[in-house]
């Protein structure tokens, strides 16, 4: 089970987001976020038009809070790791997200955990090398999905579908691939689609 922080730009795309919560479910992962990385995805959501207004993204950040109530690291215990960060950092933008991180291995969520993933497009913005040594493992959202797909296929399948289930468009699976895929995770689309076609995993 790995903690995982996900920044906005990760969280954006529904299907992705969605997948996230299913692995969270499934007890692949252990997904987090602060209120600041969630303000961060509402003002995108209504900016791109995804979301009409404030008052719909807000609704949408009550959704997301309600469906992982454990996911939300308080802004006070984030912004209190925002100097131990700062450092290996290359854009001051973004320091709150990896002070998230810091915060789950500073205040002992999981106590015989060492490091903990964040899941972010814009990695140009984190310092990699500088990050890890903090135990910060900074990754692109299509490298940790493929990861986890190859590590747990069956589980990864199992969440993918459950999401499936889940969506009143009832999409058929390669309708939900190809929307994961439009969110950027191609790799992990097409490993899920030639193991599905295969008749390995049910989707």
């Amino acid at each position: 089970m790995i903690p995982v922080v996900a920044d906005a730009d990760t969280l954006f795309g529904a299907t992705t987001r969605g997948l996230l919560i299913h692995l969270d479910y499934q007890g692949l992962i252990r997904l987090h976020w602060s209120p600041l990385i969630l303000d961060e995805l509402s003002r995108a959501l209504v900016d791109t038009g995804r979301k009409p207004d404030t008052e719909s993204a807000k609704r949408h950040e009550h959704l997301m809070r309600a469906a992982l109530p454990q996911a939300e690291i308080p802004t006070q215990r984030v912004q209190a790791r925002f100097a131990s960060v700062a450092p290996a950092m290359r854009s001051t933008k973004d320091t709150h997200v990896a002070a998230c991180a810091a915060a789950i291995l500073a205040d002992g969520y999981y106590q015989d955990t060492q490091v903990v993933s964040l899941v972010t497009k814009n990695t140009r913005d984190f310092g990699i090398r500088k990050l890890a040594a903090l135990g910060i493992d900074v990754q692109r959202p299509d490298a940790f999905l493929l990861d986890q797909f190859r590590q747990q296929p069956a589980a990864v399948a199992q969440a993918f579908a459950a999401l499936r289930s889940t969506l009143r468009s009832a999409p058929a699976p390669d309708g939900l691939l190809d929307r994961l895929a439009a969110d950027g995770q191609t790799l992990t689309a097409a490993a899920l689609h030639d193991a599905w076609q295969r008749g390995e995993l049910k989707l």
